[in-house]
């Protein structure tokens, strides 16, 4: 800590009232030297003894902050700040805590009364960024015994401003309803589900397709298998990390869509897991239930970030591959309207696609407008927009359609209702027992 001292309007007075007149008589006769300069060298040591009480007070002054403070992003939230005063007295202090970008606070200064011993101020601040922000400052300003000088000092601290994804919206808080949501109908499956359950005997009306061929050989009778619907399948997000992610706000809806997925697989009793990749798989969450295990996929991305390189999707599939054993739900959270990395989606997935059930999440951005949507063009350039605009949903249509025939289902969402699509083609899915 490096203490700064200020000068204060006591030290500018006792400048003009007895330093200027002593050095003025001095340079008016020769006798008055002396006294002149014993008068101003009384005025240099009581501001320099006064300046030395005054960094004397600001080194008793402590400031402690917690090591991790967890917030949501777009919440008001406090920072509480402890202070120990090692004076004997009342000390009048002002405070300043500026906080890293990302973190808003409608407060710049505030000016306390510290009393002896410990006491605590709440700093109000609100995350605007989710991940990681670290606070390694505040500062701190104290006048002198005199008042002569204002001493100010950067107390190091080390504080982590833990930003999560706000997941306080309506369709989150609609998963915690004790009933069903107005307007919601209960639909019967479709299917007679692909988990095996037991065996019987064939009966006639058996379809041969169920008979159970290594059980009838053993027994010397027809043996079918039976099903039932599943209950605890899989499901995993994989999320894009990649350069295409970078844009304005659409990593930020991966990441509160895969959350929310967490949260209604938690509450039709699947299992969830999180795949993150970019040009290589970075993090696996291999998937589970539970409150605790939710914690753990919001602690694996709440701070994830975009990266300025390109999917390397074979990457990707290969390790889903090796890592998954069972028949599980992907759903991936990317971005294909670049030409080539959607060719090699479409070339690549067939890899997972022929045991896994894939459903693909591309936003849909302002460049894929339609061509005669919204209002006419006013110039030629907009026009010509609106142009490559189409040809680019065109592009999209025949990748759709190019998936499709691979089995694999691909959507156009938006940002801003991500959470809820998502939702439906997940539902839909268990609806259909297509899993």
């Amino acid at each position: 800590m490096t203490a700064r001292p200020a000068p204060q309007m006591r030290l500018v007075w006792l400048a003009v009232f007895a330093g200027l007149p002593a050095l003025t008589l001095a340079g008016l006769s020769a006798s008055w030297i002396l006294p002149g300069a014993a008068v101003l060298a009384v005025c240099v040591a009581i501001a320099i003894f006064d300046l030395i009480g005054g960094e004397r007070r600001l080194e008793r002054v402590e400031l402690e902050l917690p090591e991790v403070l967890r917030l949501t992003k777009n919440v008001g939230g406090a920072l509480a700040i402890t202070i120990r005063n090692g004076c004997g007295a009342d000390r009048p202090l002002r405070l300043a805590v500026p906080l890293p970008e990302g973190i808003e606070s409608p407060e710049r200064g505030r000016e306390i009364t510290a009393p002896p011993g410990a006491s605590r101020v709440d700093w109000p601040c609100t995350g605007t960024s989710r991940g990681d922000h670290p606070l390694d400052r505040i500062h701190l300003e104290c006048s002198s015994p005199l008042g002569l000088w204002s001493v100010r000092a950067a107390k190091l601290c080390a504080c982590q401003l833990r930003i999560y994804p706000n997941l306080r919206d309506h369709a989150t808080a609609a998963l915690f309803l004790k009933m069903a949501a107005p307007g919601f109908r209960l639909r019967r499956q479709v299917g007679k589900g692909r988990e095996f359950d037991n065996l019987r005997h064939y009966v006639p009306g058996d379809k041969f397709e169920d008979i159970h061929w290594k059980a009838t050989a053993r027994r010397a009778f027809p043996v079918v298998k039976l099903y039932r619907v599943e209950h605890a399948q899989e499901v995993y997000a994989v999320i894009d990390s990649s350069r295409l992610s970078a844009r304005p706000g659409i990593l930020d809806s991966y990441v509160d869509a895969a959350l929310h997925l967490a949260l209604v697989a938690e509450r039709q009793g699947d299992r969830f897991g999180l795949v993150t990749f970019s040009d290589r798989t970075h993090r696996f969450v291999r998937a589970k239930s539970g409150l605790d295990h939710f914690r753990l996929c919001r602690e694996t991305i709440y701070n994830l970030r975009a990266e300025r390189v390109s999917p390397d999707f074979r990457e990707v599939f290969t390790s889903l591959q090796l890592n998954l054993r069972r028949r599980c739900l992907l759903v991936f959270f990317t971005s294909l309207d670049d030409t080539l990395l959607a060719e090699t989606f479409e070339r690549d997935v067939p890899l997972v696609a022929r045991r896994h059930l894939v459903l693909v999440n591309i936003t849909e951005n302002d460049s894929m407008r339609p061509l005669f949507s919204g209002e006419p063009p006013e110039s030629v350039d907009s026009l010509y927009t609106g142009l490559a605009g189409q040809m680019l949903r065109n592009r999209m249509r025949r990748l759709q359609i190019g998936l499709e025939q691979r089995g694999v289902h691909l959507s156009l969402v938006t940002p801003g209702s991500i959470k809820t699509q998502v939702t439906t083609a997940y539902l839909d899915v268990k609806r259909r027992q297509v899993l």
